[in-house]
């Protein structure tokens, strides 16, 4: 078992010192995420020793990347690659760079504090309705009505070659209030319209589904799912990848056409809500969010104190982790038991 500590990213939609209570730094600059795992990307320092955890594990006995995650402002619009896509691509991609690995990347956020995201597709109806008030898009109506995403979606984002953006996305926030969305929604909107007022990604949003994660609630990812984190701080689980192919929202390149083939026009993402037991079906990862609790041998686990001191016993050997530390523990390393403080994480691979 390996005691670690998470990799800082400090990306620029990252929440000043937003994640200062786990990473202890704090210098007033944009804090994103602290990743937990071995991908080469971000392995995580080692605590009481030498290197990474790439240095002392195979990549195969650690699966699974944890992070905490802290947004400002919104993340790209994003897909993320199935195993056969991933292969595909980053076999084929030579130097371009797209793929950052030949692994699916699946994720599950937990979140830590309100968390608000675009995950999943809209009701064609409802974002119909939205465009209805809005100039240039009775082509992509028709194909909503049709129940054609693939060429409303191009619509949307080829939408800057027929019309203002800056003003058509202006507009955005009013055409979703006129439709009778919630407030919430119309806040969403009018954040991303803020953050990016002339970002070609801005109409494509209208086709995503906006949620509210409370507390403890949790929204499962599959590879192929279209989604945009708005703002908040949670716990992400996924497959050890990095794979991101982006359609928006963002100042990075976007791979319009390698998004497309990765997309999933019809499923939608699962939200759950309130449990502390977190194991969708078919997920690679369970997640349990707990103050005690015996974790058993034979699978990849991964223990991370968030709110409180962490105490893991096993085999006679008693160690405590402070918030943001975490001990990774491979398949065949012995059963613990964890206690904690406040809200503690366990994660354990199921594939």
């Amino acid at each position: 078992m390996h005691r670690i500590r998470g990799a800082l990213k400090d990306y620029d939609w990252g929440i000043p010192d937003g994640l200062a209570r786990w990473s202890g730094e704090a210098d007033g600059r944009p804090q994103a995420e602290l990743w937990f795992g071995l991908h080469p990307s971000g392995p995580s320092p080692i605590i009481d020793g030498v290197g990474t955890l790439a240095d002392a594990c195979a990549s195969d006995d650690v699966p699974l990347l944890v992070k905490l995650l802290a947004a400002a402002r919104p993340l790209s619009i994003q897909v993320h690659p199935d195993a056969a896509q991933a292969a595909r691509g980053f076999a084929a991609q030579g130097d371009a760079a797209i793929y950052s690995d030949d692994r699916e990347k699946t994720e599950l956020l937990v979140a830590l504090e309100t968390f608000d995201a675009f995950c999943g597709w809209r009701d064609v109806a409802e974002a119909a309705a939205v465009l209805s008030h809005l100039p240039g898009t009775q082509r992509t109506i028709d194909a909503l009505r049709a129940g054609d995403r693939v060429t409303a979606l191009r619509c949307l984002l080829e939408l800057a070659n027929t019309v203002d953006l800056e003003a058509w996305n202006a507009q955005l926030p009013d055409a979703v209030r006129t439709t009778g969305l919630p407030e919430s929604d119309i806040r969403a909107y009018a954040t991303v319209v803020s953050e990016y007022p002339r970002d070609a990604g801005v109409p494509a949003t209208v086709l995503l589904n906006f949620l509210t994660l409370h507390p403890g609630d949790a929204v499962y990812v599959p590879a192929g799912i279209p989604h945009s984190y708005v703002r908040g701080i949670g716990l992400e689980v996924m497959t050890s990848s990095d794979n991101v192919l982006r359609l928006g929202l963002t100042g990075k390149p976007t791979h319009i056409d390698e998004a497309f083939a990765c997309l999933d026009w019809e499923s939608q993402p699962l939200v759950i809500r309130g449990q502390s037991r977190i194991a969708p079906s078919g997920a690679p990862f369970a997640v349990d969010v707990v103050h005690e609790a015996s974790v058993e041998t034979g699978r990849y686990r991964l223990v991370l104190a968030i709110d409180g001191p962490m105490r893991v016993e096993s085999d006679g050997v008693l160690l405590e982790l402070a918030p943001g530390e975490s001990l990774a523990l491979t398949a065949e390393e012995p059963t613990i038991h964890v206690q904690s403080a406040g809200r503690g994480a366990v994660v354990r691979a199921t594939a």
